[in-house]
């Protein structure tokens, strides 16, 4: 291990031993064969030897000596997804299926045409830099990797075209013109290692020549198919052009991408490369801010998010605020206020992408919140107050959080009367309280839109609370009140469903009659038919960073 690796990082700073190294390096020998192992840093985060901020600090210094951006420590939306593995365990099911039947045949042609073994595996590089071999039928002669037709840049690198590549047999040709060489990484795809849509695996060779904007290729799996699969360029595209195909899936993937892919692959591979289906996916990256409605939501990502907000005003917006966004004015102009807004809806997600302004990431803030707090676990300046819940809800959630985190960052907690923004003498009660504890974080859990009014209302009143934060529910889960829907529910876009049926008789009006317009007013935006009666105004526009950030200091 040479001096400037992570673990002689830590050490150089005296964050670890050697001894704590030891046993973190012993640790990721576990993973080794799993396909979702685990990076040093995490183990030793998880383990206690290191803290989240030290670890940042650590990587941050690697990132400058190697010249790389090194993986962020919140996996990708489409690691998480179980959605996407389900579809991958049931492809490659299939995939390996067909395998089996043609294999007698493709064996038998393969050894007659040349001597060599059936199968062709070349290490590749894939989720978070784990190398791994991948499957095929070999199509080309016996030790044919040796022979280096052209020099490996980042600039002259083309795929080879098999008509003009002299290493490929007949019977390879014929292969690769059908796509049946690739049937065997339906087993890479069963594993783990790879998925059905992702990243061009790179080599290793590849590897080699990344940039610092390269390697967040490595930040999701990597696919048998992928928008540079399906792509006009298939053939010609250059290195560089394939890095930003795939930094485009990188930022735009949703499943609905994914399933495109799929189809347009299979139809490729049925109707040749002279059918003309090519999917076409801008690639000049997302809007800083997507309009839904009357409303413009903040386009970032949890990692933008946490590394951005050190002050202002966040509100998460789902289908019911837009729906009061249509008639309640003071909404509006608290909204107006507001210097995030992020989304908390897979349903705007979804409709964002009906719009054909996908939203990079859904930020609900039972999400957010306890990802704000462990973001923030050694930040001594990070206070927070909790206000909202049912009787002793708030209370419960403070001593729940601390002891989770190891220290009190909830540094005080309230819960209010039934009503309570509509008694001015009470709210002043509470903001004195609130005082008392000198916070400079502000989470406030009465429900839309009253919260959203009682921050616009009384923050001027509360000088030392830099961040405020609007997160509904989340107090409810946090306390363990209230249990959430599975991850899985959530990313369907069904957590509503799940809500209707825990508190029916309070949400159903909710759901069932007054957010059901949301799909006539969003079919109306799409057609350029929508007026909004509210104009929501921008306080101020937020200097959102690049997609490679800088630590937060």
């Amino acid at each position: 291990m040479t001096e400037n690796t992570l673990g002689q990082i830590l050490i150089h700073n005296q964050l670890i031993d050697q001894n704590a190294l030891n046993r973190a390096l012993q640790k990721q020998k576990g993973f080794l064969n799993q396909s979702d192992w685990k990076l040093l840093g995490e183990i030793l985060v998880e383990s206690g030897d290191i803290c989240h901020r030290d670890l940042w600090a650590a990587l941050e210094w690697q990132s400058k000596v190697f010249d790389i951006e090194l993986f962020t420590l919140h996996p990708h939306p489409s690691v998480r997804s179980r959605l996407k593995r389900l579809l991958d365990v049931l492809g490659a099911i299939i995939g390996i299926t067909v395998m089996l039947i043609v294999l007698p045949l493709v064996a038998t042609a393969i050894l007659l045409d040349s001597r060599g073994s059936i199968f062709f595996t070349q290490y590749r590089v894939g989720l978070r830099g784990k190398q791994f071999r991948i499957l095929k039928f070999r199509t080309m002669v016996r030790n044919a990797e040796r022979t280096k037709l052209k020099t490996v840049g980042k600039q002259q690198y083309k795929f080879f075209n098999v008509r003009n590549d002299p290493r490929v047999t007949r019977v390879g040709k014929f292969l690769r013109k059908t796509h049946l060489d690739e049937l065997p990484q339906f087993i890479n795809v069963l594993r783990g290692e790879m998925s059905l849509v992702g990243t061009r695996p790179p080599t290793l060779d590849e590897v080699k020549v990344y940039s610092r904007e390269d390697w967040q290729r490595l930040s999701i799996k990597p696919g048998m198919t992928g928008l540079w699969q399906t792509s006009r360029q298939k053939y010609s595209a250059d290195f560089s052009r394939v890095v930003e195909l795939d930094m485009s899936y990188v930022g735009q993937w949703q499943l609905g991408l994914d399933l495109k892919v799929i189809i347009y692959t299979i139809l490729q591979v049925i109707l040749g490369s002279r059918s003309g289906l090519y999917l076409s996916v801008s690639t000049s990256g997302h809007q800083d801010k997507v309009k839904i409605l009357n409303l413009p939501i903040d386009n970032l990502t949890q990692r933008q998010f946490l590394q951005q907000l050190d002050q202002g005003v966040v509100f998460t917006a789902n289908v019911d605020h837009l729906m009061k966004l249509q008639y309640d004015q003071e909404f509006c102009q608290a909204y107006s206020q507001a210097d995030f807004r992020t989304c908390d809806s897979q349903i705007l997600v979804y409709a964002s992408q009906f719009l054909g302004q996908p939203i990079r990431e859904r930020l609900s803030g039972s999400d957010l919140f306890p990802e704000f707090c462990r973001f923030h676990r050694d930040n001594e300046n990070i206070k927070v107050f909790l206000l909202g819940g049912s009787k002793n809800v708030a209370k419960r959630a403070q001593t729940k959080i601390n002891r989770q985190l190891g220290r009190n960052i909830i540094v005080g907690a309230h819960s209010p009367s039934f009503g309570v923004v509509e008694n001015p003498q009470e709210c002043l009660e509470i903001v004195d309280q609130i005082n008392q504890h000198q916070p400079t974080v502000l989470a406030v859990c009465l429900g839309a839109p009253n919260q959203e009014k009682w921050i616009c209302r009384y923050k001027d009143r509360l000088p030392t609370v830099k961040i405020f934060l609007a997160i509904g529910a989340t107090i409810d889960f946090e306390s363990g009140r209230q249990r959430r829907s599975p991850q899985w529910v959530s990313n369907l876009g069904f957590e509503w469903l799940h809500r209707l049926m825990s508190e029916p008789e309070r949400l159903w009006k909710r759901y069932l009659i007054d957010d059901l317009p949301f799909f006539w007013l969003l079919i109306k935006q799409k057609m350029g038919l929508y007026s909004p009666r509210f104009p929501i105004h921008e306080q101020r526009e937020y200097p959102f960073a690049s997609p490679t950030l800088k630590k937060r200091t």
